[in-house]
């Protein structure tokens, strides 16, 4: 199952409906989105469909990063080694590969071109010039300088409490 940002959208609407309902029907506040999802589904008289973590919990391909007029919705940069157009898809690097060098690099911009051999590596220095190499900027930095914010993602940045907030008791 790839990713949807449409679909993914519709389950986001869906989740903040679920919490206006239960607010009007005087339920107590539920954080669990699965809960939220299944009770609106429910409400609607929908069937849901089953999602596994093997088929959302990834980051989209690239080519499944384009808008409906398919630009990109994250940025891409041609590449300076063999010229492909929007070539150039910035990636994370994972902390335990070797590509890291121990954790030292987290981000990279890299040629999606392997089928011409390219696959060439770049960062952008402090003077936003492309240059060889991985970049030390984790990914969302990155992202940050080219103003898109996604935050950090911290569960209390996205709203979501747990037993363990108020301390384990």
């Amino acid at each position: 199952m790839s990713f949807d940002a449409c679909e993914h959208k519709i389950r986001l609407m869906i989740i903040e409906f679920g919490r206006a309902l239960r607010k009007v029907q005087g339920l107590p506040e539920e954080n669990n989105v699965t809960v939220l999802y299944k009770e609106v589904l429910k409400a609607m008289g929908i069937v849901e469909t089953p999602m596994t973590s093997r088929d959302i919990n990834h980051l989209p391909a690239p080519h499944e990063m384009k808008d409906d007029q398919g630009q990109f919705t994250i940025p891409r940069k041609d590449c300076p080694q063999c010229g492909r157009k929007e070539g150039l898809s910035l990636v994370s690097i994972c902390p335990s590969c070797t590509d890291s060098e121990g954790g030292k690099y987290h981000s990279m911009w890299t040629c999606i071109d392997t089928d011409a051999g390219c696959g060439s590596r770049f960062y952008i220095d402090t003077d936003g010039v492309l240059q060889v190499g991985k970049s030390e900027k984790f990914m969302t930095q990155v992202l940050n300088e080219l103003g898109i914010n996604f935050g950090t993602g911290t569960k209390e940045e996205m709203g979501i409490k747990t037993i363990t907030d108020a301390g384990i008791k």
